[in-house]
C-alpha cells in the first residue's frame, strides 16, 4: 500500500497472534474455525458482546475475535472491567480514537487479524447473542448455493439498560435511496415470522455479515472509504469478484440501535481528528464516484491502492445495476429496488411500506422508471456500434418531431448534418454509458408520448342552477 502509516499497521496487525495460532497459513487448521472482527469505537458494550459471543457459542473453542479498538487510553479503561473473556482467543489492537481513519479503516485493520480461519464473522460492538449462534450461522451458510455466498441480515434490537430482546426475526438487508451526500443506504425490513427460504439480495449491513474466510483474502475491507460508503462500496466491490449474498434464515444475534448508554459523541471532539474525518470523508466520496463511474477523478490520493481495493473483473458494474435496480452512474433508484422484487412475492413475506413512494407529502428521490431498468437489460448484449446508431437515430427522431424543445435538442436537419459526427463521438464512449443514455432517451420518449395519448379526463357536466340559486 502506498501510505506508509496504513502499511505499518497492516503489518503490525499482521504479526498479531493469540495462543495456538499458526505461523504460516494452514488451511487444516482453520478448518471449522470461527473469525469474529470486532472494529470498537469508545464502545461500553464491547466488553460483555465479546463475552456474551464465548458463552453463547455451541464450540466457542473455536472462535478467535480480531478487536481494533478505539479508546482512550485513559478515560475508556472502564469500559475493560465487564466481565471476563477469554484473552488467549482475542488478538486485539488499541489506538487512541484521536488516530482512527474510520470504520472501514478499522474494520480492514481487524480483517488483518484472520489466520485462516473457515469462516469469518464481522459484527458490531454492542451485539447479544442466541444460544448456538455459531452452529445456527454455518448452518444458513451451508444452505446458499455455491462457494462464494455469504449471508447479511439485519439483527433485531436489543435496548440497555436490562438487555431487553427483541423477539423480530432478521431483517432482510434492501437498499434504500441515495442521499443529499450522494451516498446511498441499506436498511432491513423485519419479517413477523421465521422465513424458510434463503434470498439473493444485492445490499448487505456491515454489522451483520458471515461468510468463508477467503472472502478476506480475496476481496478485504477498503480502508480508504468511510462510514457513510462502506456499505454500498463493499457489497459492489463482492459482486463484481463473483460473490452473492443472502439473507439469514435463523435469529443468531440482537443488535444496540439506540446509544442512551453509550459516551455522547459530543465529548469526542477533537479539532485535529475531525479535520482528518472531514479530509478522509471527502476523498472516500470522490473514490467511491470514481470507482462507479458517477464522476472521475485524477487526484492521486482519491484513487490510491485502487488496484488492491477496486472493482473485481468476474462480473460487471452493469450486472450489479441490473440485479439491484439502482443507477449508480446517474444516483437513480427504482421501484423494483425499493419494494425488493428482486425476491420473489416479496409481498408474501413481509409487508412493508416505502415512504419516499408510499407517505404523501414526501419529496421523491431520482427515480429510474422501470420502462428503462428493463431496457437496460435488453440492451446489454447490443454492441458499441449497434448502441452508437441507435443513439443517434433515436436523437435524430426527436429532432424532427415535437419533442426537440422538450429534450433541449437541435432540429432535425442540424443533427441529420453531424450525425457522422455524432456516431464517431458514441464509439469512444464505454458499452454502460451508451446504455444507459440510449434507455434514459427512449424511455422518456415514451413516457412523453403515453401521457400524451392518454385520453383527456371528461370535462364537467353542465348543470344549471337550482330554483333556489335563480331566486337568490
Amino acid at each position: 500500500m502506498q501510505d506508509e502509516d496504513l502499511q505499518g499497521h497492516h503489518e503490525r496487525a499482521l504479526a498479531v497472534r493469540a495462543d495456538g495460532d499458526p505461523a504460516v497459513h494452514d488451511p487444516a487448521w482453520g478448518r471449522d474455525r470461527i473469525f469474529v472482527s470486532i472494529a470498537a469505537f469508545r464502545d461500553p458494550e464491547c466488553q460483555k458482546t465479546i463475552a456474551d459471543l464465548f458463552a453463547k457459542a455451541d464450540r466457542p473453542e473455536r472462535v478467535t475475535v480480531g478487536l481494533i479498538r478505539q479508546m482512550d487510553l485513559v478515560e475508556d479503561l472502564a469500559h475493560l472491567a465487564g466481565p471476563a473473556i477469554p484473552a488467549d482467543r482475542v488478538r486485539e489492537m488499541r489506538f487512541d480514537w484521536r488516530e482512527s481513519r474510520g470504520v472501514c479503516w478499522a474494520r480492514f485493520l481487524a480483517q488483518s487479524l484472520w489466520r485462516g480461519e473457515a469462516y469469518v464473522l464481522q459484527i458490531d460492538a454492542h451485539m447479544m447473542f442466541a444460544a448456538g449462534w455459531d452452529t445456527k450461522l454455518i448452518e444458513d451458510l451451508e444452505r446458499c448455493p455455491g462457494k462464494k455466498s455469504l449471508i447479511s441480515f439485519g439483527s433485531p434490537p436489543y435496548l440497555s439498560p436490562g438487555d431487553i430482546l427483541s423477539d423480530l426475526y432478521p431483517g432482510i438487508v434492501i437498499p434504500g435511496t441515495f442521499l443529499d451526500c450522494g451516498a446511498i443506504r441499506f436498511s432491513g425490513i423485519w419479517p413477523c415470522a421465521e422465513v424458510e427460504e434463503q434470498f439473493r439480495i444485492p445490499s448487505l449491513l456491515a454489522g451483520g455479515v458471515f461468510g468463508p474466510g477467503e472472502m478476506i483474502r480475496e476481496v478485504p475491507y477498503d480502508p480508504h472509504q468511510c462510514f457513510a460508503l462502506e456499505e454500498a462500496s463493499y457489497v459492489i466491490r463482492l459482486f463484481t469478484h463473483g460473490w452473492d449474498v443472502y439473507s439469514a434464515r435463523t435469529r443468531t444475534m440482537w443488535h444496540q440501535y439506540r446509544h442512551n448508554n453509550t459516551l455522547k459523541r459530543k465529548d469526542d471532539f477533537d479539532p485535529g481528528h475531525a479535520a482528518r474525518n472531514a479530509d478522509f470523508t471527502r476523498r472516500a466520496y470522490m473514490r467511491f464516484n470514481h470507482m462507479t463511474k458517477h464522476g472521475r477523478s485524477t487526484h492521486p490520493r482519491d484513487t490510491e491502492d485502487l488496484d488492491l481495493f477496486g472493482l473485481g473483473d468476474v462480473r460487471t458494474l452493469a450486472a450489479y445495476e441490473d440485479f439491484s435496480g439502482i443507477d449508480l452512474r446517474g444516483k437513480r433508484v427504482s421501484e423494483y429496488a425499493l419494494r425488493a422484487r428482486y425476491i420473489p412475492d416479496i409481498h408474501e413475506i413481509v409487508k412493508f411500506n416505502v415512504a419516499c413512494l408510499d407517505t404523501e407529502g414526501e419529496t421523491p428521490p431520482a427515480m429510474m422508471s422501470e420502462t428503462e431498468r428493463l431496457l437496460r437489460i435488453a440492451m446489454r448484449d447490443w454492441s458499441v456500434d449497434r448502441l452508437s446508431d441507435e443513439l443517434v437515430e433515436t436523437m435524430l427522431a426527436i429532432a424532427k418531431s415535437d419533442l426537440a424543445d422538450i429534450f433541449q435538442m437541435r432540429k432535425g436537419a442540424e443533427v441529420f448534418a453531424r450525425r457522422f459526427e455524432l456516431k464517431s463521438d458514441f464509439m469512444n464512449w464505454d458499452h454502460a454509458a451508451l446504455v444507459s443514455e440510449l434507455a434514459r432517451l427512449v424511455a422518456a420518449v415514451e413516457h412523453i408520448n403515453a401521457a400524451q395519448d392518454a385520453p383527456a379526463p371528461p370535462a364537467p357536466e353542465h348543470r344549471a342552477p337550482a330554483p333556489h340559486a335563480l331566486s337568490a
